[in-house]
């Protein structure tokens, strides 16, 4: 084991000169959350523990000092951590197991000596390991994958109300550009005061500086992230290139969201991590034939329907798409205004009307007082009433019927025909009857053709007087 210098792993003075003078510890992680987290975690522990995936990288700069650990703060301002660092001081910048504390009365301040130990043997790189910390009574010891590494006094035998953590780190540096893994945790636990261990079912970030930390200007980004892995709780990253968190964002649990729906499409299945506000979504309006759609009415929300339009994720949500069935109203009119045209809920009534339910023609004949005058419903509907309710069970077509009313205009004209006929036939002279005159009986005619010879000759002639002959002889 060789002894840390004057000075803790996080806060080792910095070799390097840079132009603004200002030392950084950036730190990035995760905090098991109870009632609350770090300081206001709940409940007192007696102890914590992580995984860490060891990682060897090259150093940004020749003076870069790295960390990865988990430790508690006590109730008497002393602080423990252990887990493993990359220092071009400590072998030759491989991973190497530290564990280190604070005394009390000094983590607030940084004063002090911060003591502990760093390991001769770099870890594989790879590996997992279990780094954890543990009270007995006063005295708390730090353990590498198992085996105790070192203890020490701290006068006090739990955390108080603080909460287990594991951070990523930059140590002491000048500089923001320094690449911090990133590396992988796992498994962030907590022993109570009964001596139970307890997975952190929850946890939140934890960003973004060490107590006496300078800080970059608001202008500048911060250049380190915490993501914990979408679906595993208790799994997380912590370094570069990942996506900035601000203090307290939830990590984990993680619940799956689905969505679904027998009708169009909808938006929004996956993981979500506890407090995410979800927003599905899903087709507004499905058409399937004339007169007849499908238009969404909210969702069920694990079989019970709700208007929400998001959804708070505090545990495994199963939403579906819930749609109504509509049916469309025509109504068609040659005169006047209908009214209650349109889409209804299958199943409800429609109000209809038509306004005025009687329309004086215009022109000469609408003078006359000639009008069309509403006579009932007809298609789909049949009421005489010009308000009347359909029940939307199918798309419905209406129609207004109308009549032409003359009003006084056709007796009247009837009337004046009789008087016109009566005046004529009154005005007419009697007819002169037709005296018939007696038949007169046709006359003979005045010759005769003789039976002898054909020729002409004048009646009652006893001789022909072209060939001779006696008449009254036979032929």
């Amino acid at each position: 084991m060789i002894p840390i210098p004057h000075g803790s792993f996080s806060h080792m003075a910095h070799l390097d000169s840079s132009s603004n003078g200002s030392r950084y510890w950036f730190e990035v992680g995760a905090a098991g959350k109870s009632k609350g987290y770090l300081h206001n975690f709940g409940e007192p522990i007696t102890g914590a523990s992580v995984e860490i995936r060891a990682l060897y990288q090259r150093l940004t700069h020749v003076d870069t000092e790295l960390g990865y650990w988990v430790g508690i703060d006590l109730p008497n301002d002393a602080f423990i951590q252990v887990g493993y660092l990359l220092s071009n001081k400590v072998n030759a910048g491989q991973p190497s197991w530290f564990w280190e504390y604070f005394l009390p009365g000094t983590a607030s301040s940084v004063s002090g000596s911060f003591l502990g130990n760093v390991g001769s043997v770099p870890i594989p790189n790879g590996t997992w390991v279990s780094f954890s910390i543990r009270s007995s009574g006063t005295v708390w010891s730090a353990f590498v994958a198992g085996e105790q590494v070192g203890s020490i006094d701290l006068q006090a035998s739990n955390s108080g109300m603080n909460g287990p953590y594991a951070n990523a780190e930059v140590a002491d540096t000048h500089d923001s550009d320094n690449v911090l893994g990133p590396v992988e945790f796992r498994n962030l636990a907590y022993r109570d005061t009964s001596l139970i261990w307890h997975d952190a079912t929850y946890a939140v970030s934890v960003c973004c500086y060490g107590q006496t930390s300078a800080k970059l200007l608001d202008s500048e980004n911060y250049p380190y992230g915490v993501v914990s892995v979408p679906g595993e709780n208790n799994h997380w990253l912590a370094g570069s290139n990942l996506p900035s968190k601000k203090q307290g964002k939830y990590l984990w649990p993680w619940y799956h969201v689905s969505i679904n729906s027998r009708l169009g499409t909808v938006i929004g299945s996956g993981w979500h991590v506890y407090g995410d506000s979800v927003q599905p979504n899903a087709s507004a309006t499905i058409n399937t034939n004339d007169g007849q759609r499908y238009v969404f009415n909210g969702w069920l929300n694990n079989g019970i329907r709700t208007d929400l339009e998001s959804f708070i994720v505090t545990q495994d949500l199963n939403l579906v798409a819930n749609y109504k069935m509509q049916y469309f109203l025509n109504i068609e009119s040659a005169f006047g205004m209908a009214r209650g045209a349109g889409w209804y809920d299958s199943g409800s009534r429609a109000i209809i009307s038509i306004t005025p339910p009687s329309i004086s023609l215009t022109g000469f004949l609408g003078q006359l007082g000639v009008r069309e005058d509403f006579i009932g419903w007809g298609g789909d509907h049949n009421e005489v009433s010009p308000t009347s309710s359909v029940t939307m069970n199918s798309p419905k077509r209406l129609v207004a019927n109308w009549s032409i009313n003359f009003g006084l205009i056709l007796p009247a004209i009837f009337a004046m025909a009789i008087m016109a006929v009566a005046w004529i036939m009154l005005r007419r002279k009697p007819a002169r009857k037709i005296r018939k005159s007696p038949r007169r009986k046709a006359r003979k005619p005045r010759h005769m053709d003789c039976k002898f010879c054909g020729r002409s000759i004048p009646n009652n002639s006893k001789y022909c007087r072209e060939c001779g002959k006696n008449l009254s002889q036979k032929k």
